[in-house]
């Protein structure tokens, strides 16, 4: 009878649901959702082949393209081919975040010595020359300041792209010591493609103020 009854009891334990919250089995919380792993895995195989995508297949990889893009640039353990992909293809969802990580990418790794990272800030100097926004200009010109031929390059060819007429400061002030032959040329030419400030006028030549004229003595 003792054995049955403990029979009973060991069958009872085994069939009740198990009460152990899913934070303590695993931290299944901490997961991310199979959707969210699926969308960055299809990004980054997208990525791996397609050098210039366009905004509709962004979209079609996901409903927020900006953030996964994002991500997939931010992590470290990405290919660094993709990551810089991630980084050109921002330039097509130009929200005020994607400008503000651009941004920051720029400033933060301007003399990086890093193949991968200046592969992106390379990148995101075009990126961020295609939006043109306030601020923009002095951003990339800072990259006038990494030693590698290459980045100072896509410096220039951003610079020249914002279309602004503040960018040939910058470049005119970098060709005064760029040493570099095709680097040189490439500041010239976007030189070439912008538009004219308007010359401050010559305080040394302008003409005399006018003086009331004296009343007569009548």
């Amino acid at each position: 009878m003792q054995l049955t009854c403990l029979a009973i009891a060991l069958f009872t334990l085994a069939a009740k649901p198990n009460s152990t919250p899913s934070t303590e089995r695993g931290k299944a919380v901490d997961k991310p959702s199979g959707k969210a792993t699926s969308e960055r895995a299809q990004g980054e195989a997208y990525l791996a082949i397609h050098d210039v995508p366009t905004a509709a297949e962004l979209r079609a990889l996901s409903k927020a393209p900006e953030d996964l893009l994002m991500d997939i640039a931010s992590d470290d353990r990405a290919a660094g081919l993709v990551r810089s992909r991630a980084v050109a293809a921002l330039r097509l969802v130009p929200t005020l975040g994607v400008r503000v990580f651009l941004g920051n990418l720029v400033e933060t790794k301007a003399k990086t010595t890093d193949a991968t990272e200046r592969l992106m800030v390379r990148r995101a100097a075009v990126a961020l020359g295609w939006m043109a926004q306030a601020g923009t200009v002095a951003q990339i010109a800072g990259l006038f300041e990494n030693q590698d031929d290459d980045v100072r390059l896509d410096a220039a060819i951003g610079l020249g792209l914002t279309r602004a007429a503040a960018a040939a400061t910058f470049l005119r002030r970098q060709l005064a010591v760029e040493q570099t032959p095709r680097v040189r040329e490439q500041i010239e030419r976007q030189l070439r493609n912008l538009p004219t400030a308007p010359a401050e006028p010559d305080k040394s030549h302008s003409p005399p103020m006018r003086e009331a004229p004296m009343r007569s003595g009548w």
